[in-house]
């Protein structure tokens, strides 16, 4: 069995472990599933208490997390005592956390080496993994336990441990599990295992299930191939992953392969994706195809859509502008909204979602438009326009027959979201970014 423990206090109080989640979709990848995730704080009571039921019942643990020089960084010291082990200062590792605080323009003196070279203490026997994000390094330790009744006390019999010590913040880990405690759980693979992820929109998560019920079911009726499935929801965005698992890969990929045909049939143009796509990035590509630049007029989501597009690397490419009008005054002055429009309808209004588009088409020459302006809370709603409507207007400019003049053409969807003014945004941009997308896809 695979254990992963997160040690941090501030993971009990509200902070978001990500770390655990991480470690296990990219475990659950290759087809190994982790039987146990425990939190613990940073408490020399709680945590040698943890680590000896990890020991006991699992014969791989990760930990991440309290590897840090401040006083609370316990993980190392209590991992070895745990194992019975003794610490031992790396040279190797000193040299590094010197090298990284000079590059910086930092020297280490007094004090502050010794709170810092803390982390240069490692379990003896450990292979240390090297930290390029941070002063913190890793460790992969074996060790020989020796099991023990906790009724009676008695000794049983020896089992081969094998530990991997992480650092907490995810950029760091990241790329350290990727690079050794991956590879080492590849090699115990009986199976082959592949995943494929659909990025899924404009559909919620129920209908997703139920249209591909189907496909789940047989496949799982069949008892020549392991096949899982998971569907989560996030802002919008349904992710549907299939693992499939044999020991021979031409299978595998068979079986995918026809997956991927099934799935496409009955979800169609709600497929924005696969795997490490976002809508962002696939708008990207489709700008990028067609040679063409978009610009976005925002109002209520005050520059998000135009942040998540030039997210993606490379944007400049098909990015034009980016202006958020959140006052009557700028829309009229910069995106020529029409007074008469905001006064007769509102600035949240289908007729001013389309001026405001058509207003930064105009004036930014690009091909394509969005605009967004719509009530997020948890004020400034009325009986008419409550909080959670939201206007998103996509422009087009099209060669008019008979003149030299484009013609624009905008599409306007009228959209009510529910949830807190975060969740209201999220879902303005993905409506807006997926609005886009069909668009250029029409192509």
């Amino acid at each position: 069995m695979i254990e992963i423990i997160s040690s941090g206090s501030e993971l009990l109080c509200g902070k978001e472990n990500t770390s655990a989640p991480y470690i296990c979709a990219r475990l659950f990848d290759i087809g190994i599933h982790p039987s146990f995730i425990t939190v613990v704080s940073d408490n020399k009571e709680d945590f040698p208490k943890v680590l000896e039921t990890a020991f006991r019942r699992s014969s791989a643990i990760i930990i991440t997390g309290g590897l840090g020089p401040t006083f609370d960084d316990i993980t190392v010291e209590t991992v070895a005592t745990a194992a019975g082990a003794q610490l031992c200062q790396s040279s190797e590792v000193l040299e590094n956390i010197k090298k990284y605080f000079l590059n910086r323009g930092i020297t280490l003196e007094g004090r502050m080496f010794e709170i810092n070279s803390r982390q240069a203490n490692v379990i003896k026997g450990a292979k240390i993994i090297n930290n390029t994000l941070g002063t913190a390094p890793g460790q992969m330790f074996h060790f020989e336990y020796l099991s023990k009744d906790p009724a009676t006390g008695e000794c049983g019999a020896k089992s081969r441990k094998t530990v991997f010590l992480f650092p907490g913040p995810p950029r760091e880990m990241k790329p350290m599990f990727e690079a050794t405690a991956l590879p080492f759980f590849k090699s115990y693979q009986a199976q082959i295992t592949k995943t494929l992820i659909f990025k899924i929109c404009a559909m919620p998560e129920s209908q997703v299930e139920q249209s591909l019920s189907p496909v789940m079911q047989a496949l799982k009726a069949n008892q020549t191939i392991k096949t899982e499935f998971a569907i989560t929801a996030h802002g919008g965005i349904i992710s549907f992953k299939v693992s499939v698992s044999s020991d021979n890969e031409l299978i595998v990929d068979e079986t995918l392969k026809n997956i991927k045909l099934e799935v496409e049939k009955i979800l169609g143009r709600n497929i924005f994706g696969y795997n490490e796509d976002t809508l962002e990035s696939t708008v990207g590509k489709l700008l990028t195809k067609l040679q063409k630049k978009v610009s976005v007029a925002e109002s209520c989501t005050g520059g998000a859509v135009a942040s998540r597009i030039t997210s993606v690397a490379g944007a400049s490419v098909y990015f034009g502008y980016g202006i958020v009008a959140y006052s009557n005054e700028a829309k009229q002055k910069i995106l020529g909204v029409n007074e008469n429009t905001l006064e007769s309808y509102g600035a949240v209004s289908e007729e001013t979602a389309a001026q405001m588009s058509e207003g930064v088409l105009n004036i930014s020459a690009s091909d394509y438009s969005i605009a967004v302006t719509g009530i997020a809370g948890p004020s400034g709603a009325t009986k008419e326009k409550p909080v959670g409507l939201v206007y998103i207007a996509v422009s087009e400019k099209k060669k008019a027959k008979g003149s030299s003049s484009p013609k624009i053409e905008t599409k306007i969807s009228k959209n009510m979201f529910s949830g807190n003014r975060q969740d209201i945004t999220e879902r303005a941009i993905v409506t807006a970014l997926n609005m886009l997308r069909q668009t250029l896809e029409g192509k």
